[in-house]
């Protein structure tokens, strides 16, 4: 997997890469690592909250590209885990998703990429409790589950 990660950041403009499980935890990152690990870990369940939201809302996504003033982050979901990149503003993001959707393509058929993944799998739904959300995020999602259940 570490490989394939140095696939990506060798892309001009890529500045660092990570792969987290449904929890949001770190499984592995690009070397030296461009975030502290906390911080990937944050983003991890945030982006993670937001695609289960999505398919919730019945507006399923399986990659998510943020623009921030001086960077920015594109998250893939490859089911068991989340991708990372993270890139400069004006990267050619066309290559960056190839490159992303060429890695996670030899991890579904790596063995043991695949057996990494399978330890830290985690059902996404479980970052959606209410011990696991403030009360704003939590009155948010279940307005998002509620409208999800209406005919």
């Amino acid at each position: 997997m570490e490989r394939e990660l140095e696939q990506l950041t060798a892309l001009n403009g890529v500045e660092g890469a990570f792969l987290c499980d449904n929890r949001g935890e770190v499984i592995v990152s690009s070397s030296p690592a461009v975030l502290a690990t906390v911080t990937m870990n944050t983003i991890g369940r945030e982006v993670a909250r937001a695609f289960v939201a999505l398919q919730a809302g019945g507006i399923p996504a399986s990659r998510l590209d943020l623009t921030y003033s001086s960077w920015r982050l594109l998250a893939v979901d490859i089911g068991d885990a989340v991708l990372f990149v993270i890139t400069q503003p004006a990267v050619d993001m066309a290559m960056v998703r190839m490159t992303a959707d060429v890695v996670t393509a030899a991890w579904k058929k790596d063995p043991a990429a695949r057996k990494r993944l399978e330890k830290h799998r985690a059902e996404r739904a479980q970052l959606l409790s209410r011990t696991a959300l403030d009360p704003g995020s939590w009155t948010s999602w279940t307005a998002i589950a509620h409208r999800a259940h209406q005919p």
